[in-house]
């Protein structure tokens, strides 16, 4: 045995100078590349290494040539050491699917898992961990006359029929405008462009069934401050 490993060494190290030593270097590089290739992961997006805003929303993606079937999306949380459920019977050949992030999530252990009813071709887990970080806390001027800044959500938000556009605390007899606009600035509804009486909450519905997919903008403004919302819009 040990004679033939000696040859076997032999070969491979004058691999360049004999046929045998050259098929032996063939054959290894050919199991190399197929381990490689197995252990390439199919996610795409998050590969690891990542640092992501809790509260934002974000692609999970994947190679829809390297997996087949019905998927369930998953996210491991190292620090908690629990699977969370992020998407399930999602069609492996859409490729993505857009995940809001909880605002409760925190640490640097986490990666996304696939599962499928189909078939997959390389590894179901994102390369490495990545890092979800508590947002960049915000910076509001102070206004005479007004406590804080206008709140404004958007749920649901990606959106595809009605999203709800509600705004908390708008001050009293200061002239108000709520609309939304494209990415090109252009506006494509005014929801709202009235003087409350009073301090005044307001939830409004936009109609989305009619516009075209894509990022859009909910916009408030008054004359002593404004905030923006992303909103998207899938059909």
């Amino acid at each position: 045995m040990k004679t033939f490993l000696g040859f076997l060494k032999g070969e491979i190290a004058s691999s360049n100078r004999t046929p045998f030593g050259r098929s032996i270097l063939l054959a290894m590089t050919i199991v190399m590349g197929a381990v490689t290739l197995r252990a390439q992961s199919v996610i795409t997006s998050p590969m690891g290494g990542e640092e992501i805003v809790s509260g934002s929303t974000q692609t999970v993606s994947w190679n829809p040539k390297r997996v087949t079937g019905m998927l369930t999306v998953s996210l491991w949380d190292g620090g908690h050491g629990k699977w969370l459920s992020v998407f399930s019977n999602v069609p492996a050949e859409e490729g993505h699917i857009s995940w809001a992030v909880p605002d409760y999530l925190e640490g640097d252990k986490f990666r996304v898992k696939l599962s499928t009813t189909g078939t997959m071709r390389g590894s179901a887990l994102s390369r490495t961990f990545f890092s979800i970080i508590a947002p960049a806390p915000k910076v509001e001027a102070a206004v005479p006359g007004v406590t804080s800044a206008i709140d404004m959500t958007v749920h649901p938000n990606p959106s595809s029929n009605r999203a709800r556009i509600c705004v908390a605390d708008l001050p009293a007899e200061i002239p108000a405008n709520v609309e939304v606009v494209n990415e090109d600035g252009t506006t494509v509804a005014t929801l709202y462009n009235a003087t409350p009486d009073a301090e005044l909450g307001l939830c409004l519905t936009l109609d989305c069934s009619k516009l075209p997919s894509g990022t859009y903008f909910a916009h408030i403004a008054n004359s002593i401050m404004g905030r923006a919302v992303k909103l998207s819009i899938q059909h």
